[in-house]
């Protein structure tokens, strides 16, 4: 495994073109698996170009059907549904010839320009403020992932039990010498709701969601989102962890992932 300026490089295998994963993706669960962020973007990447670019993603659901590991990945989607307004994309994500995730991803034709705006989204958010170093995160929380991102928390936090809002920017782009799409972006970010709004300690407990949908309101812009997050677990049920996104000029997408919950 590479620490290379990227979190997949493209490698060629046996079963033809495939991108091996770099010290950046590695999660918080194990240093044997991925943080589901970039793998979840390599999706959203590849649901971006089947898809085309007249109908942008406005929906994108993730099955996670197992740990995604440290090992080279290969990605394929098809057009489940075309459409001239509406249209359905399915990706498939696979290790090693067994498929650990898939995607669906609805692309809807924009709004008219004429449309007006709405009223509850008008009030821009104040920037982030100084990055935190990665080493302000507990040990216990700290990987490969971790350290690929500036975070900058407006409260809460890695170790700090609660709802939390941190403006985040990975450091790398998905693959070399390729700006990641907006898109791509809020997905990596999405997917961090859970850890920083953890109300379990995870040297005791594992909180871990097979899956995330993704509502998509309008294409993020510049290097930062905000990312507000909120979860809750008791006993007898699954937990549920929910999230905003934000860039400085208001609401990007909205997150939901359940989550299963059991003893270390």
């Amino acid at each position: 495994m590479a620490d290379a300026d990227a979190y997949f490089e493209p490698v060629k295998t046996p079963d033809g073109a495939a991108y091996r994963p770099t010290g950046h993706t590695q999660g918080p669960w194990s240093p044997d698996f991925q943080h589901f962020g970039p793998p979840g973007a390599l999706l959203a990447r590849e649901l971006e170009r089947c898809a085309g670019d007249d109908l942008p993603l406005s929906r994108i659901s993730f099955d996670i059907l197992g740990p995604v590991p440290l090992r080279p990945l290969t990605v394929r989607a098809k057009v489940e549904r075309p459409g001239r307004r509406v249209r359905l994309a399915r990706a498939e994500l696979l290790a090693e010839g067994r498929t650990v995730a898939v995607a669906a991803g609805w692309g809807v034709l924009p709004a008219p320009e004429d449309v007006p705006v709405g009223t509850d989204d008008v009030k821009p958010l104040p920037g982030p403020g100084a990055p935190m170093a990665p080493a302000e995160a507990p040990d216990h929380w700290r990987c490969g992932f971790l350290e690929s991102v500036d975070w900058s928390f407006v409260h809460g936090g890695y170790g700090l039990p609660g709802p939390a809002a941190v403006w985040l920017r990975p450091r790398f782009p998905l693959l070399p010498d390729e700006p990641m799409s907006p898109t791509q972006r809020t997905v990596l970010c999405a997917d961090s709701a859970n850890g920083v709004s953890a109300v379990l300690d995870i040297r005791r407990y594992a909180f871990v969601p097979p899956e995330l949908t993704l509502h998509l309101l309008r294409p993020a812009s510049g290097e930062w989102l905000r990312l507000d997050a909120d979860t809750e677990i008791g006993p007898g049920h699954a937990g549920l962890t929910t999230a905003t996104l934000h860039d400085e000029h208001g609401l990007v997408a909205r997150s939901a992932q359940s989550l299963l919950v059991h003893h270390r």
